[in-house]
């Protein structure tokens, strides 16, 4: 009996203990990842780019090249979740105030998954965290495919936090030891791409589908015109969403970019 009483009394500690957290995201994969891990309600503060939604009581001030104490302070978080390129003297002064700080890992292949790993162990989620890397882990590799991903100017290297989800189900990226390189046309002829994507900065989801306007772009570009991907015209655009963040969610556009490879009438593929 004594044994089951402290047994649900720790089980019961426990629950408060995560339902009392507070949590400050300067990270908007890091929020997102949060929402997977059930954590929404206790996010407190986040930035003005986080998914969340509109309704949600965190205010969305926090800014990681502009951050204030103060405010911070006022939020009374107990967990400061800031991205990996956020500046160390920032970290520092959060610390110094008496707060939990979580920088994410630095970026790699494989952050996404230590990413999610490492907010699971921060907000007592460790088995759905866990679940969430299985999923970005296990996909099954049908075929193999050069792409090439060009993102606001940038393009993804074989070291950006894309390249390990999506080379799990069937892309090989370029540029190896490189995460991101600014879009270069010599090169993308030299990489030689079997399909391009192209993905355009805006906040909400959309399709994976063909782009009649980026493939006229690249056929009037001599440098690159007869590249795979622009002589089988097979250049795809997408939005940016909340799907493409370096987060949990990326699982889903991996399953759309899996579903492309596997598609054979790619002039009539259009993602749900």
């Amino acid at each position: 009996m004594i044994r089951q009483f402290l047994f649900t009394l720790f089980c019961f500690s426990w629950a408060v203990a995560a339902d009392s957290m507070r949590i400050a995201s300067y990270s908007p994969g890091a929020t997102q990842t949060l929402i997977d891990l059930n954590c929404s309600a206790q996010i407190v503060a986040a930035t003005k780019w986080c998914p969340l939604p509109a309704h949600h009581s965190a205010s969305r001030d926090c800014d990681a090249f502009n951050p204030d104490l103060e405010k911070l302070l006022q939020k009374k978080p107990t967990l400061v979740i800031l991205p990996r390129l956020a500046n160390p003297l920032w970290a520092d002064r959060c610390r110094q105030a008496g707060l939990k700080v979580l920088v994410l890992s630095p970026e790699s292949k494989n952050s996404v998954c230590e990413d999610v790993r490492l907010i699971g162990e921060a907000v007592r989620q460790e088995n759905l965290a866990r679940d969430l890397i299985s999923r970005l882990e296990n996909t099954q590799r049908t075929s193999s495919k050069k792409l090439l991903v060009i993102w606001d100017g940038m393009m993804a290297g074989k070291n950006s936090y894309l390249a390990g989800p999506l080379e799990r189900v069937g892309y090989d990226l370029p540029y190896p030891d490189m995460t991101w390189i600014k879009c270069d046309w010599e090169m993308i002829a030299q990489f030689n791409p079997d399909i391009i994507l192209w993905i355009n900065n805006e906040p909400v989801d959309g399709p994976i589908d063909l782009s009649a306007d980026h493939l006229r772009d690249f056929e009037d570009l001599p440098a690159v015109r007869q590249v795979n991907a622009v002589k089988n015209k097979k250049i795809f655009s997408t939005n940016s969403g909340r799907n493409w963040l370096p987060s949990s969610s990326l699982f889903n556009a991996c399953s759309k970019m899996n579903k492309l490879i596997t598609t054979n009438d790619l002039e009539h593929y259009l993602t749900k």
